[in-house]
């Protein structure tokens, strides 16, 4: 029986991927992260370790369990903005989350092309919708990334329809810049206190975690099914 050979430190940093697209750059970008916090703190003690949680943050709330959290990231830019400026807030919360539409752009656009999704991506409901976004999509990415309106619905769609990914995050800077500031700002107005903002992001983020567990477990085919399924309703 021969031995499995041993996978190297390059290959564990530079060519082993960690789960899918957007798993492995969120693992990679925390490990930027983490030397990049090493630096700051040297340099800039007591600022430059909380400005790169927070980027880490906003890159984990806004990666594959984003979906799970639709209401985790605001407490977080409210707390994170009675600490810092809220311009500097809305300014790292935007670069972390470019970051992480761009690998979300790129992971749907390969998934949803796969050969299982094409029943789905052929459907008569998802070519209407497809329509639909042609005509103003700049404007639709934009509205959806800073109203109630659901952005992950772009996210797919996006790709779908082959928008350009550059439009894509110019829609989604212009409009989630202010969104980020807006709340970065109200947290120095807010009279709710410090505590329970704290409580109510850390709530949120556990609920996420134990429905993404929960969701985790079931087969990989029966989830593939019901994705295919949802989508081409």
């Amino acid at each position: 029986m021969t031995a499995s050979p041993q996978i190297t430190l390059r290959e564990r940093l530079f060519v082993r991927r960690y789960g899918n697209l957007a798993w492995d750059g969120v693992v990679r970008g925390s490990g930027v992260l983490a030397v990049l916090a090493i630096l700051l703190v040297l340099l800039f003690p007591g600022t430059g370790g909380g400005l790169t949680a927070f980027v880490l943050v906003t890159i984990w709330v806004n990666g594959p369990l984003g979906m799970f959290l639709p209401a985790t990231y605001e407490p977080i830019l409210m707390l994170f903005g009675r600490v810092y400026p809220p311009i500097v807030i809305a300014s790292l919360g935007m670069v972390g989350t470019l970051y992480i539409e761009a690998l979300n752009y790129y992971l749907y656009a390969k998934l949803l092309h796969l050969e299982a999704f094409t029943p789905a991506r052929e459907s008569g409901t998802v070519r209407r919708v497809v329509a639909l976004f042609k005509r103003a999509p700049f404007f639709t990415v934009w509205l959806c990334s800073w109203s109630p309106l659901p952005y992950w619905s772009v996210r797919i769609v996006a790709p779908i329809a082959g928008y350009p990914l550059e439009r894509y995050l110019l829609a989604t800077l212009l409009g989630r810049f202010p969104r980020l500031w807006f709340f970065a700002a109200l947290g120095l107005y807010w009279s709710i206190s410090t505590k329970m903002l704290l409580v109510i992001a850390l709530g949120s983020i556990a609920l996420a975690v134990g429905v993404w567990l929960i969701k985790s477990r079931r087969p990989a085919a029966e989830a593939l099914s019901g994705s295919v399924k949802s989508v081409g309703s």
